[in-house]
């Protein structure tokens, strides 16, 4: 059996020479060094554990990686270990030496997984270290010769430096695992935890080999006996190293995939606390149903509008919701008849094609979105319209209430053109008669010479005339809109009509100071149309040019025009007159519509003129056009087919 002692002063030429295999020893520190890493990696889902028991199996977990890996090392360190002398292990002294290891791995694991550990940080450097040194220096003395006995002397100050190398590397790589490890992310803490795991792998090589330097070896009496219950060192370097090569391997594998799992947890429920804010956030009500019509989801909105008597809680089905909403009379579709508006409910969620409104009790009304998912179920919306319905069904009254006001404003619209087109007789009779007596008697005073009379004679003749005027194009304006006004087709001389319409108002032309230039060809196509309406638009036009124009040009021009079958004929009437703005000209053709008010008061007429002049060309199948600036005066164009059918 060895003994061990403290050196005592003895020769130490008699001590045993020792050396170490190079190989062993690089994979002692590689072995305890990927030990270390593991336990730290325990270590941060210690950290991130969500229950004691959970917490608890990975502290067991990670001491015995880490106690495993630092008795490993020993024991392959000593291994290493090369003397003259042949030696063995004591088997149960080589097993307990596990248990301070693995009780003070425990215990840094315990401290260094703490949210906050600042001073404990010590603590547990001292409990790694007193543990790796109990560790080793128990393991050796599981040593023992197998031919003689071995004495192990220690050097004390050697001693006590192995075991404050323990104390203080495995301090320095709790360090750095807690103030870089956990404020770092990404590739920097992966650096730190490589950093702190090759410390702590020092700090128990670094305890080891010092021990071993502190000791001297010396032989001792031959021991034959111990031979019988000792470890055969030859196959236990790689069935060691392969099983803490192993255990620490498997511990990382673990700690990376319980990482990223719980990683992707928290993922999954941050992203349903997403999809939730989200769904609650919607301001109308929605829901989702699965494959079978289940509920999986819905918001507040959407419990709030289908509320009735049960809960609405995931996994009720779509029927249910939809009866019990039915039954506590929240939707009067389904009033008087539930089975049958629950089975058209049902085929048109199970098939929808388009959106549809639902009534509500309370007056209101539901607009309703439902979409199929492909293997997924259904999405429904459900909005509320209340306001927008009732301003539908308003506008709806409103509208109804305006086509029956135009409809009467139409009726009586129409009688009072009816009235006016039946009243012509009854109007232009009387006028007449007055315009005839008042020729008569301004020829008769004349004749008498009663030039007192004259003038008031004169000026009753006139006014006549004006106002037979007047009511002349009310009457034909009633016509028109009455549809009495009737087209007489006739071949008309062109050139004939126009003399006619040009010495009927060269009065006016003349009056203004205004010069007249006609151009018209020599030879004119036949016109078919209504002599009396083109008259009348010619004296129009004519007669707007010479009201306002002043000292200026009226130019008047005719010219046929070629089309595919039939020729159209041109009137433009030119003049260099005050003109219209792009307002005015907008409105020209409007009835009882003139440029202003200005110029009713200057220029006179009703404003009816241009209105039956435009009425004239459509009905004759042509058309008028206008071009004016203000102060430059206006062009109208009129365009009428040569030949107006039947």
């Amino acid at each position: 059996m060895m003994r061990h002692y403290f050196y005592d002063g003895r020769d130490l030429s008699q001590a045993l020479n020792a050396d170490y295999d190079i190989g062993l020893v690089v994979l002692s520190i590689a072995i305890v060094s990927l030990a270390s890493y593991a336990a730290l990696s325990v270590a941060g889902r210690i950290r991130a554990a969500e229950s004691d028991g959970k917490r608890r199996i990975w502290l067991l977990a990670g001491a015995f990686t880490m106690g495993g890996g630092v008795w490993a090392m020993h024991f392959i360190a000593m291994l290493a270990l090369r003397l003259p002398l042949a030696v063995s292990y004591d088997v149960s002294i080589t097993i307990l030496s596990t248990t301070p290891v693995i009780l003070s791995s425990y215990a840094m694991l315990e401290v260094i997984s703490r949210p906050k550990i600042s001073q404990a940080v010590v603590l547990a450097s001292v409990a790694m270290g007193l543990g790796i040194g109990a560790m080793h220096y128990i393991g050796m003395a599981a040593m023992q010769g197998i031919s003689r006995q071995l004495l192990m002397l220690f050097e004390p100050k050697l001693f006590v430096l192995s075991i404050l190398i323990a104390l203080a590397l495995s301090g320095v790589a709790l360090t750095i695992d807690f103030l870089v490890g956990r404020n770092q992310k990404g590739s920097a803490a992966f650096w730190a935890k490589i950093g702190a795991a090759l410390t702590m792998g020092f700090a128990v090589s670094g305890m080891h080999y010092t021990g071993m330097a502190a000791t001297y070896f010396f032989a001792g009496e031959a021991s034959p006996v111990w031979t019988q219950s000792s470890l055969n060192p030859a196959a236990l370097v790689f069935w060691v190293s392969f099983t803490s090569v192993l255990i620490a391997s498997l511990a990382i594998f673990i700690t990376i995939v319980d990482r990223r799992i719980q990683q992707a947890t928290y993922e999954e429920a941050v992203s349903r606390s997403r999809m939730r804010e989200a769904i609650e956030s919607i301001a109308d009500g929605f829901c989702l149903f699965d494959m079978e019509d289940r509920l999986v989801e819905c918001n507040q909105r959407y419990r709030e509008i289908m509320s009735f008597d049960t809960p609405i809680v995931p996994g009720m089905s779509f029927e249910a919701i939809m009866r019990g909403a039915a039954e506590a009379g929240l939707i009067l579709d389904a009033a008087g008849r539930l089975d049958d508006w629950l089975s058209e409910r049902t085929t048109r969620h199970r098939t929808p094609r388009e959106n549809f409104v639902e009534h509500f009790i309370g007056d209101r009304w539901m607009r309703v979105s439902e979409r199929r998912v492909w293997n997924t179920g259904t999405v429904a919306i459900r909005t509320d319209i209340t306001e927008l319905k009732q301003t539908e069904i308003e506008l709806s009254k409103a509208i109804a209430e305006a086509q029956k006001a135009r409809a009467i404003a139409e009726e009586a619209n129409s009688a009072k053109s009816a009235f006016l087109a039946n009243m012509s007789h009854e109007l232009r009779t009387p006028m007449n008669a007055i315009i005839g007596y008042s020729e008569m008697l301004l020829e008769d005073a004349r004749a008498s010479e009663q030039q007192h009379t004259v003038g008031d004679l004169m000026k009753i003749h006139a006014s006549a005339l004006h106002l037979l005027a007047i009511i002349n194009e009310i009457l034909d304006l009633s016509k028109i809109e009455a549809g009495k006004m009737e087209l007489c087709l006739e071949v008309i001389h062109l050139p004939s009509v126009i003399d006619e319409a040009v010495n009927t108002v060269r009065p006016i032309i003349d009056k203004n100071a205004n010069r007249l230039f006609i151009h018209c060809p020599g030879s004119l196509p036949t016109l078919k149309a209504d002599a009396v309406k083109l008259r009348q638009i010619l004296l129009n036009l004519l007669s707007n040019a010479g009201k306002f124009t002043h000292a200026g040009e009226i130019d008047f021009s005719v010219a046929v025009e070629a089309a595919s079958e039939a020729g159209w004929i041109v009137l433009q009437v030119r003049d260099t007159g005050i003109g219209m703005s792009r307002d005015q000209v907008d409105k020209v053709f409007a009835a009882f519509t003139q440029a202003d008010n200005s110029t009713t008061r200057q220029y006179g007429g009703t404003g009816l003129g241009l209105t039956i002049t435009k009425k004239f060309c459509e009905m004759m199948g042509g058309t008028i056009a206008i071009d004016s600036e203000p102060g430059a005066g206006s062009v109208f164009i009129v365009k009428l087919p040569l030949a107006l059918g039947d």
